[in-house]
């Protein structure tokens, strides 16, 4: 699990009177904020995202309208400041989806079981009401100011009556929302001495002990869930022995990137390699003529322009670096260098290229 080693004080936000929410944590008047809370709707845009079987659609807040400072000032001078748990990894800061694995790479050659737990709807499952709930703790003024400070937060994060997942705010809130939850989940699984870790919807079991795949533990997770009513996304329940892959890296006895995470690069790579293009425009024809899993593609073409096929190439380059295993005298470290220098050879070529 993580480690923590605290060289700084945790300090805990607690609202004790109404203009410190107003000039320290919103730095904006009741007014100005009741004009945007009016006009929320008319500061968001849809982003729609390709995903397996159709699209994730995003409600995500322009950059120049005052929700979005509002949204920022609220993440930064309150909402970072609420403790969650130890266990979870997403939207952490310096906190990675690898991170949420490594708890569960086998200790001492030992083979683990594995379970993938995932839930429906996750940020459209946590609604206004919940979000009051649980904020109310940090409110300390008399009931009628704290009922409305409470009500005018919730405006400002939420809409349409849910939590939207796009906007500044809700990946802190929702950490914050499933904080007892988590904390429920795990003195649970300390009990029974399971791993458990969280990333977001993504919720990961591992033991030593093939009772993790007992059915009685499914619905025992599910019903902590339900209490505050997240449900479970039966059709992704996954459940394995030895290692479990997950969204292209595999964890077991050790932790790496599974063959079908490299299949797109791996096919950029072969294709220049194979068929020597000495032009951008005759490089990109010929990867826009083939098919790849993980890129979205628009009008027929998966890499637009020069730039946009360097900024992918970069990106995994560094995606691969910060994935190397910390041991570099293990055969995994020594395949993935080279494996770093062949892209860092195509990234300079196609850089050079005309």
């Amino acid at each position: 699990m993580r480690k923590y080693s605290f060289d700084f004080e945790v300090i805990i936000i607690f609202i004790y009177k109404e203009n410190f929410f107003y000039d320290f944590i919103l730095r904006n008047s009741l007014e100005d904020i009741n004009k945007v809370i009016e006009n929320k709707h008319d500061c968001y845009y849809t982003v729609k995202i390709p995903k397996k079987g159709g699209f994730r659609v995003l409600n995500c807040i322009k950059n120049e309208t005052l929700l979005y400072q509002l949204q920022t000032s609220l993440k930064h001078n309150f909402l970072n400041k609420i403790p969650i748990a130890e266990n979870v990894y997403g939207f952490v800061k310096e906190q990675s989806y690898r991170d949420f694995l490594t708890p569960h790479v086998w200790e001492n050659n030992q083979p683990r079981f594995y379970l993938r737990v995932d839930i429906r709807d996750f940020f459209g499952s946590i609604n206004s009401n919940t979000i009051g709930e649980v904020l109310k703790y940090y409110f300390k003024t008399d009931d009628k100011s704290s009922r409305e400070m409470i009500k005018l937060l919730t405006e400002l994060i939420s809409l349409d009556g849910v939590l939207p997942q796009g906007a500044v705010t809700s990946p802190v809130v929702s950490n914050i929302i499933f904080r007892q939850l988590d904390l429920r989940i795990q003195k649970y699984c300390k009990k029974l001495d399971f791993i458990y870790t969280r990333y977001a919807d993504d919720l990961l079991f591992s033991s030593t002990n093939k009772r993790l795949h007992d059915p009685f533990f499914i619905k025992i997770i599910s019903a902590i869930l339900n209490s505050q009513s997240f449900k479970i996304n039966t059709s992704k329940i996954k459940s394995t022995d030895l290692e479990i892959s997950l969204n292209g890296f595999v964890v077991g006895k050790n932790l790496r990137i599974s063959r079908s995470k490299k299949r797109d690069i791996n096919r950029v790579l072969f294709i220049y390699e194979d068929q020597k293009p000495e032009n951008v425009q005759d490089f990109l024809n010929l990867l826009n003529s083939n098919k790849f899993k993980s890129r979205y593609n628009v009008n027929n073409q998966y890499f637009l322009n020069k730039t946009n096929l360097l900024n992918y190439l970069s990106g995994y380059r560094s995606f691969l670096i910060s994935w190397l295993p910390e041991n570099r005298s293990s055969p995994e470290f020594i395949k993935n260098k080279k494996y770093i220098k062949r892209l860092e050879s195509l990234i300079t070529i196609t850089n050079n290229m005309k």
